[in-house]
């Protein structure tokens, strides 16, 4: 029998806080941080463009977003402007103006400024929107923002401090196994490897989030993508929505090609409930309510079944991004119209291939024409729409 690491085991039930009591001395003895993973769940999946938010109605729309849970990324032409206070949530970015000086000028508007954006709300900043700032914009958007229908979750192609902090480990040792595994960032994608042994009745090695939060609420989609690249093993995915540490999670098991990227999509109702490696009835999965992934390689598939193409030792699962499909469309384009602009502004926009949403301000406050703007977003009945009369 190989030799149980107490010490792994309890770096991972603090890691995922499972004994709370111990994860708070644990914590205290180290001085160690119990900040919890910062991935935004829900509406707040992704990043909210905001063009225009030194403005009165820029700076209530971005409150707004922040109250809401969304991360803001702010464009301003001059960042000594930024306030002396900054949310969190918020992120301002310098970027050149256009001749107009209303809109961001397009060579402006690059991977940096619109990495993991998934909307543009423009607020008004002094001076009408001319057509060709509006030309830069939805150029931008067409270019840089994700499928419509499609909400990206974790986007390894870009790895940041976040990533790293959210995921760790859960293998057999939680159970006196001696399987051992890990994720690490690398430039262009994440990579789950590691050694998955079966001495000691063990078998699995498995990477997994912290508890979301906010959580995830994926009601409005069909189901979880995946762009991998394997080893030719058989692995799992599972999606959790209790935030207890032993508790129900909805499996999946999706075979690889050896050193070939793959896209592999789950839908929910595909997902077989487990608890303990057997399959449970009467446990319906409630996508409103998604706290945790998991990334798993076992020798087991489900109630004792054996994984056929399960080899135990060294295995490696490169992961570019992981996202929910199938979704309705919202706006990803929303223009708070509170001045003249130019006429054609509804045609404009019905030009492009933009789901858009205008907000206009004949008889509103502020306040409230960022609510609707803010609201819009996430409404697939706003697209198309003028908001507010």
């Amino acid at each position: 029998m190989a030799k149980w690491d107490a010490g792994r085991f309890l770096n991972t039930v603090s890691y995922f806080e499972a004994i709370p009591v111990f994860s708070d001395v644990q914590r205290w003895l180290t001085g160690g941080s119990s900040r919890q993973s910062t991935t935004d769940g829900g509406r707040a999946v992704g990043v909210i463009l905001v063009i225009g938010g030194m403005s009165e109605i820029g700076q209530l729309t971005i409150a707004q977003l922040v109250k809401s849970g969304y991360r803001v990324r702010a464009a301003i032409a001059d960042l000594s402007l930024t306030p002396f206070s900054v949310p969190a949530n918020v992120e301002f970015v310098q970027v050149e103006l256009d001749s107009s000086g209303t809109a961001p000028d397009n060579n402006s508007l690059t991977d940096r400024v619109m990495q993991g954006v998934r909307s543009i709300i423009v607020c008004p900043d002094g001076d009408a929107l001319t057509a060709a700032a509006l030309d830069n914009l939805t150029v931008a958007a067409i270019t840089y923002l994700p499928t419509h229908n499609q909400l990206e979750i974790f986007d390894f192609t870009h790895p940041n401090v976040d990533l790293q902090a959210t995921w760790g480990a859960v293998d057999d040792v939680v159970m006196g196994g001696v399987s051992e595994s890990g994720i690490r960032l690398r430039a262009g994608s994440a990579v789950f490897s590691g050694n998955v042994s079966i001495e000691n009745s063990g078998g699995f090695a498995s990477v997994r989030t912290r508890n979301f939060d906010p959580i995830l609420n994926l009601s409005h989609y069909q189901g979880i993508e995946l762009k991998v690249k394997g080893d030719g093993q058989r692995y799992k995915l599972f999606v959790r929505t209790e935030e207890k540490w032993d508790g129900v999670g909805y499996a999946h098991s999706f075979d690889t090609i050896a050193n070939e990227w793959m896209t592999i999509q789950v839908p929910f109702k595909d997902l077989v409930p487990i608890f303990r490696a057997k399959t449970v009835s009467d446990a319906p999965l409630d996508t409103t309510q998604i706290c945790s992934f998991q990334l798993m390689l076992s020798k087991f598939e489900y109630d004792r079944a054996l994984n056929p193409r399960f080899i135990p030792g060294l295995f490696s699962l490169e992961i570019e991004s992981i996202a929910a499909y199938g979704g309705e469309i919202v706006p990803q384009l929303v223009v708070i119209d509170s001045m003249p602009i130019f006429a054609d502004l509804t045609a404009k926009l019905q030009a492009t291939s933009l789901p858009y949403a205008i907000v206009q301000s004949a008889s509103l406050d502020p306040q409230m024409l960022a609510m609707i703007a803010v609201n819009s977003i996430s409404q697939p009945e706003a697209v198309g729409q003028v908001l507010g009369g």
